[in-house]
């Protein structure tokens, strides 16, 4: 399949790139700076109509993944006409030039706690796709308007779109410092203690390329447990509020340390199983 990656030269970006490249895709990398990978690239900005335009000529689906990556990165005007403005153009852009697929970046950010200052409380856990969104700043709420924006596209001109909200990405560094975050659990409850290997967004990514019977679909992504030793029910009773619902308890019996963040929906729907854990890439 002909594949353009927006921000292919980031961070999640070459973690996609290397899977796509390794499943024998034709992949492009569209971004402001080169890939470190040897793959074909365009230099281009994802406000760029005409650019955009040009680069997905020919292109058969279309992963897009440039953005300001979290708060505090840029101005909030800034992050909003980068993240909100540069998903309506490339939608237009893949629509305009027959795109099947988009497959879309989002965030656990959408549901408010990530940046929440201490106001927590889930109106239920684990969180799935059904749970409100409230998000209480810039980054979260660009991520809610993506969704909005690609659910459109479907609805108006048939563009396949899935928006993979996938919580924090880790890598390397994470795994070295995984210890000290451990050691302060309150400080990652707005995270609900969810991390997810960037090998396993890049999994979720190539799935959702090719998944069949797809027209618009939202989907967690997260490595299935905690970065925490701690039971995941005992974080809940020390760290949020006592009136939080906890449902189907008895997935906790069979995994203690089970992720708040409910991946299932894109298990069913993709095929999605996560394949890293912190504790054998820690020890690695």
């Amino acid at each position: 399949m002909r594949v353009t990656v927006t921000g292919g030269a980031g961070n999640v970006g070459r973690y996609v790139v290397e899977r796509l490249l390794a499943e024998g895709h034709a992949v492009t990398v569209y971004d402001r700076q080169a890939p470190t990978a040897e793959v074909a690239h365009v230099i281009g900005d994802v406000l760029d109509p005409a650019a955009l335009a040009e680069a997905f000529d020919g292109t058969e689906a279309v992963v897009h993944l440039a953005a300001v990556p979290a708060l505090g990165r840029a101005p909030d005007d800034e992050l909003m006409e980068i993240n909100v403005m540069g998903t309506e153009r490339v939608a237009a852009a893949a629509a305009a030039r027959g795109v099947r697929r988009l497959v879309a970046a989002s965030s656990d950010s959408t549901l408010g706690f990530v940046f929440g200052e201490g106001r927590i409380t889930p109106d239920y856990l684990p969180c799935d796709e059904s749970h409100p969104l409230r998000p209480l700043d810039a980054y979260g709420l660009s991520k809610v308007i993506n969704e909005e924006i690609c659910r459109r596209y479907t609805r108006a001109v048939g563009l396949e779109t899935v928006c993979l909200r996938y919580c924090w990405v880790w890598g390397p560094g994470e795994y070295a410092a995984v210890e000290s975050f451990q050691a302060q659990p309150h400080a990652f409850v707005g995270q609900l203690w969810g991390y997810v290997d960037g090998r396993d967004v890049a999994q979720a990514v190539a799935r959702a390329l090719v998944a069949a019977d797809v027209k618009h679909e939202t989907l967690f992504i997260s490595a299935g447990r905690t970065f925490m030793r701690e039971p995941t029910l005992k974080l809940v009773r020390e760290h949020l509020p006592a009136r939080v619902e906890v449902r189907n308890r008895d997935r906790f019996a069979e995994e203690p340390n089970l992720c708040l963040l409910d991946c299932s929906r894109a298990e069913e729907v993709l095929g999605y199983r996560p394949e890293f854990d912190w504790e054998a890439c820690a020890g690695a």
